[in-house]
């Protein structure tokens, strides 16, 4: 993702024509562009984690999923870490999926994310037309390495 890239974007509203203008002139890629719309959407709420804060732990429900604006985070899953800052989203699988948190996500440094509630993504995707739906309970199933249908 080129974070430069979409900083320049500003506060343009992200489904507007000077939104869809710039994205081409600025050259971004679909990832640049649904971190866009994700971080732009008036609807979701922020919050700040300070450095040792644990966004998620493994084991426990996931209520809240969040887009990572700001900041770096530790990913503990199955015993192994990584690292990852801006547009990385947390959670989201394990919410849509009914499942704990298959890892603990740490704060590093100081992180500010968009907070989308799980009970708001799932109201909204009920409503998807269901290839959508099918494409998301996919990608659940991926990325928990899900055997059934969630």
């Amino acid at each position: 993702m080129d974070l430069a890239k979409v900083e320049a974007m500003g506060s343009m509203l992200p489904y507007s024509s000077d939104a869809i203008a710039a994205y081409l002139r600025l050259g971004l890629s679909s990832e640049d562009r649904l971190y866009h719309q994700l971080v732009s959407e008036l609807s979701l709420g922020s919050t700040v984690f300070k450095p040792g804060s644990s966004l998620c732990i493994a084991g426990e429900p996931a209520h809240d999923a969040y887009v990572v604006r700001h900041g770096e985070l530790a990913i503990q899953v199955a015993g192994q870490r990584h690292q990852v800052g801006p547009g990385a989203v947390i959670g989201l699988a394990a919410g849509f999926a009914d499942v704990p948190h298959n890892m603990t996500a740490t704060a590093v440094t100081v992180v500010t994310v968009s907070v989308i509630p799980i009970f708001k993504a799932i109201k909204a995707f009920s409503a998807c037309h269901p290839g959508l739906r099918g494409i998301n309970r996919s990608t659940v199933m991926r990325i928990l390495k899900l055997a059934s249908v969630p």
